[in-house]
């Protein structure tokens, strides 16, 4: 049974979000909770760096959160830290990057793979 305070729109805006910035599709299997996502992502992110939209929501998040850490290799593969910041920003969610259990129940489903061409464009971004 859903939440009272459960707004599928408003998820599917997120998970929308999520996509865009992992240039992947997360619509084929479900997850339990945001960290279940960051594993996920971890794993099949490997080998891939942030898209250009990636490397734009990771400057404005590092400035946000004055962690420029966040912002720093954005021609690199992805790292952990800047995959859980990311869901943790898009999800509403607590610190995802240094393990813990995160009950909330979000509606998001696994990716069978990667959105055709979006990490193509990855390039040195740190400019």
């Amino acid at each position: 049974m859903q939440k009272p305070d459960f707004n599928f729109f408003a998820e599917m805006e997120k998970i929308d979000l999520a996509e865009d910035v992992f240039g992947t599709s997360l619509l084929a299997l479900t997850f339990d909770n945001p960290r279940e996502i960051v594993e996920y992502l971890v794993v099949h992110l490997r080998g891939w760096g942030p898209n250009p939209v990636a490397a734009d929501f990771l400057k404005k998040l590092a400035q946000r959160r004055n962690n420029p850490a966040l912002a720093k290799g954005l021609h690199d593969n992805w790292r952990r830290e800047q995959i859980s910041a990311v869901i943790q920003e898009i999800f509403n969610a607590g610190d995802l990057s240094a393990g813990g259990d995160d009950d909330s129940l979000i509606p998001v489903k696994k990716p069978h793979g990667p959105k055709s061409g979006s990490r193509a464009a990855a390039q040195n971004l740190d400019e």
